[in-house]
């Protein structure tokens, strides 16, 4: 029987998810400004940690972030370890929750990335190509690197899976609304899935290079692959469009804090 989890801690995760939609939605402005006037680089969610530690209030809002990102990273793991939304039987559950531990992994390692940057304490150890380089020194190092980089893909493929089917309507509680609204928020979540979906299959594909290439220097973060977006014919309209999605995720992850539900087994 499922039930509701404690108050605080219900609150907690609907702010992480409020949070994760703000920092997303920081990310599409500037890389929009940045396709839109050359005049700075795409960053992604690390460079907007940092962009927000050179405000006169960064420290302050760091540490809001990593309470809230604590809080996404959280739920994440308790749907990796408990399954509350288990629908499905068989493969697809248990790559569902595969994929939720990996992110709440991710998110968790940006809560503390955040707490670094307040303390100076940011290594290059937080780099991809710094942790690509230990893999590929290990025996079979390129093919766990290759094997990697096409986990990142798969989950690229899975995003654009989410953006046709719109599998997260089954999560929010949208059915006190009429169906204009409930038209919109979809939409948007599809929009949003749809960019990331992009980001991951060129993190995918830089990662496999580098293992082809046996050269940690060729992966990219999404960073990277929102410069090389903008390096395209038409680039900087094609990033302007990512960068939508961007935001268009960032509103989905909003509306998520406010319309999810959230049990626990």
């Amino acid at each position: 029987m499922k039930g509701k989890p404690a108050r605080w801690v219900e609150r907690w995760i609907r702010f992480g998810f409020l949070i994760k939609g703000l920092v997303y939605i920081l990310a599409g402005i500037l890389a929009a400004q940045a396709a839109l006037t050359y005049r700075q680089e795409a960053q992604d969610i690390q460079g907007v940690l940092h962009a927000i530690a050179k405000q006169s209030t960064g420290n302050v809002l760091l540490i809001v972030i990593a309470v809230g990102l604590g809080g996404y990273s959280f739920w994440r793991l308790i749907e990796a370890l408990l399954d509350p939304d288990s629908h499905t039987q068989g493969i697809n559950r248990w790559c569902r929750r595969v994929g939720s531990g990996m992110s709440g992994l991710a998110y968790g390692g940006l809560a503390l990335t955040a707490m670094q940057i307040i303390q100076g304490t940011r290594q290059e150890s937080g780099k991809p190509q710094f942790w690509t380089a230990k893999v590929l020194s290990l025996p079979f190092g390129q093919w766990l690197v290759g094997g990697v980089g096409a986990g990142v893909m798969i989950v690229g493929i899975a995003f654009f899976y989410r953006t046709c089917n719109a599998g997260f309507r089954k999560r929010l509680q949208l059915g006190t609304m009429n169906p204009k609204h409930r038209t919109i928020i979809v939409a948007i979540g599809r929009v949003g899935f749809l960019a990331r979906g992009i980001i991951f299959m060129i993190m995918g594909g830089y990662i496999i290079r580098a293992a082809h290439d046996f050269d940690a220097d060729k992966v990219r973060s999404s960073e990277g692959a929102l410069d090389t977006i903008q390096q395209q014919p038409y680039g900087p309209g094609l990033l302007t469009l990512v960068a939508v999605g961007l935001m268009a995720y960032g509103i989905h992850m909003g509306l998520q804090a406010r319309y999810r539900q959230i049990e626990l087994p």
